[in-house]
C-alpha cells in the first residue's frame, strides 16, 4: 500500500515538474500585424512545439507597426515586462542595441558550430550587425519592386518589354491608365511603409544617403535626396491618390490598379488571393545611378529574454524559426526572401519553389545591390522617422513642393539630431 502511494506521489511530482518547466519555458512572442506572414508564424509555432513539448510560444497581440515594436519594448523595459522574443524591422534593430536590450546571438551560434553549418548567409547575416555583433537573425528580407497588371497594360497597348524604366515615365504611364468610370488607378506608390522604407529606396537607388559616412550631417538633402523628393511630387501631379497601405494593396488584387511600387513581402498573399483573375508580373525597381543600392526591408529575429534558462529556449525557437524547416515555412507564405542557404538550396524546400514561380526572381536579382535600412542615430530615431513622414505627406497630397518642403524637412530632422 506504501509503495503505491509512493508511486503515485511520485507520478503528482513528476507531472507537477513538468508542468513547472512548461511554465518555466513559455515564450512570450511580439510580431508586427503583418497579414502576409501570420500564417506563417502559426505553422512555424505548431511544428516548434511538437518538436519541443517543454516549450511553449505565446502570441502577444500584434503591434500594428515596427516602430510600435520598439515603443512597447522600450515601455516593457522601465517596469520589467518586455516580451521574450520579438521581430523588429531592420531599421529599429539599432536603437534597441544602443538601449542594451537586445541579447547578442553570437555565443548561441557559435556553441551550435557557427553560421555555416546552422546555414546562415553571411551577408544576410551581416544585416543583423551592430557594434560588431549579431543582435538579430534576418527572418524575412525583402526589396522594393513594381507589379503591374498584364491585362491592363495590354489594354493600354504596353507590354513588360515597353515598360517605361524611368518614374517620370512610369508616372505618365499611371496617368494614361486611369480610367475613373472603371475605377481603375492608373499607379500608386506605396510611399507610406513603416520607417520611411520607399523614399529611402528612392534615395538610395539615385546614389544617396541619409545621412553621411560619419553620421554628422544629414545626406538626403543631396542631389539624390532632392530626386527622390521630386519624384513623388511628380506622382502627385500625374494624379497619383494618396491611398492607405492595406487599400493599396487591395486594389491592386481587385484588378483596379495598374502600376504598384511596393515591398516583394506582398508577392505571396497577392499572388494567391488573385489567382486567375488576371495576369499580373514584378518588374525590377528602378535604379537610375550607376551607384545606386536599394534598402533591404523586413524584419530579424530578436531576442530580449534576461534569465539564462529562457534565453535556451528563445535560442531553440530562434534557430528553428531562422533553420530551414521556419525560412520555408516563411517563404512560401509570403514574398519575402530567406536568409537560410540550406532551404534555398534544397529542391525540396525552396530551390524548386524559386524555379517554378518566376515573379519571385525580380527580388533575388536585387539581393546583390542591397543596403542597409538606414537607422537615424539617437534616441529620437522613431519621432524622426514620424516627422520625415509627415513631410512626404505633404508632397504626396499635393499641399506643397520638394522645393518648400526639403529645407524645412532637414531643419525638424535636424533638430531632433541635436
Amino acid at each position: 500500500m506504501h509503495a503505491f502511494f509512493r508511486t503515485i506521489v511520485c507520478g503528482l511530482a513528476c507531472t507537477m515538474s513538468s508542468f513547472v518547466q512548461a511554465e518555466d519555458f513559455k515564450i512570450s512572442l511580439l510580431y508586427p500585424n503583418d497579414r502576409t506572414t501570420a500564417g506563417a508564424h502559426s505553422e512555424i509555432r505548431t511544428l516548434f512545439e511538437r518538436e519541443n513539448p517543454g516549450i511553449k510560444i505565446e502570441f502577444l497581440a500584434p503591434a500594428q507597426s515596427y516602430e510600435e515594436i520598439s515603443q512597447k519594448v522600450i515601455r516593457g523595459a522601465m517596469i520589467n515586462d518586455m516580451p521574450d522574443v520579438i521581430y523588429q524591422g531592420l531599421s529599429l534593430l539599432r536603437g534597441l542595441v544602443d538601449r542594451d536590450l537586445a541579447i547578442s546571438l553570437d555565443p548561441f551560434i557559435e556553441k551550435a558550430g557557427g553560421a555555416e553549418k546552422l546555414g546562415y548567409d553571411q551577408g544576410m547575416l551581416r544585416i543583423g550587425e551592430q557594434k560588431g555583433l549579431h543582435y538579430g537573425i534576418p527572418f524575412a528580407v525583402s526589396t522594393p519592386v513594381i507589379y503591374v497588371n498584364l491585362d491592363l497594360l495590354k489594354a493600354a497597348s504596353v507590354g513588360p518589354s515597353d515598360f517605361p524604366k524611368s518614374w517620370d515615365e512610369i508616372a505618365a504611364l499611371g496617368k494614361r491608365l486611369d480610367d475613373p468610370a472603371k475605377g481603375v488607378i492608373g499607379f500608386y506608390y506605396q510611399w507610406d511603409i513603416t520607417a520611411n522604407w520607399m523614399f529611402q529606396s528612392l534615395v538610395f537607388a539615385n546614389g544617396g544617403r541619409m545621412m553621411d559616412e560619419g553620421e554628422t550631417k544629414i545626406a538626403f538633402d543631396q542631389p539624390a535626396g532632392m530626386k527622390a523628393l521630386e519624384a513623388l511630387e511628380a506622382f502627385s501631379k500625374a494624379g497619383m491618390p494618396n491611398l492607405p497601405s492595406s487599400q493599396a494593396r487591395t486594389a491592386f488584387i481587385a484588378g483596379k490598379l495598374a502600376i504598384f511600387a511596393d515591398s516583394s513581402s506582398n508577392l505571396g498573399k497577392a499572388a494567391t488571393e488573385i489567382g486567375d483573375k488576371f495576369k499580373f508580373q514584378t518588374l525590377p525597381f528602378p535604379v537610375p545611378s550607376a551607384e545606386g543600392r536599394l534598402p533591404a526591408g523586413g524584419n530579424l529575429v530578436v531576442m530580449l529574454a534576461r534569465n539564462p534558462e529562457k534565453q535556451e529556449a528563445v535560442w531553440k525557437y530562434i534557430r528553428f524559426a531562422t533553420g530551414p524547416v521556419g525560412q520555408t515555412i516563411m517563404a512560401k507564405h509570403t514574398g519575402y526572401l530567406p536568409s537560410n542557404s540550406i532551404a534555398i538550396k534544397t529542391p525540396e524546400m525552396l530551390g524548386n519553389f524559386y524555379k517554378d514561380r518566376p515573379n519571385y526572381q525580380t527580388s533575388i536579382a536585387q539581393v546583390p545591390m542591397l543596403t542597409g535600412w538606414y537607422a537615424f542615430p539617437g534616441p529620437n530615431s522613431l519621432r524622426i522617422i514620424d516627422t520625415i513622414k509627415g513631410h512626404l505627406e505633404s508632397v504626396v497630397t499635393g499641399k506643397t513642393t520638394a522645393a518648400k518642403t526639403m529645407p524645412r524637412m532637414v531643419s525638424d530632422v535636424q533638430q531632433l539630431l541635436e
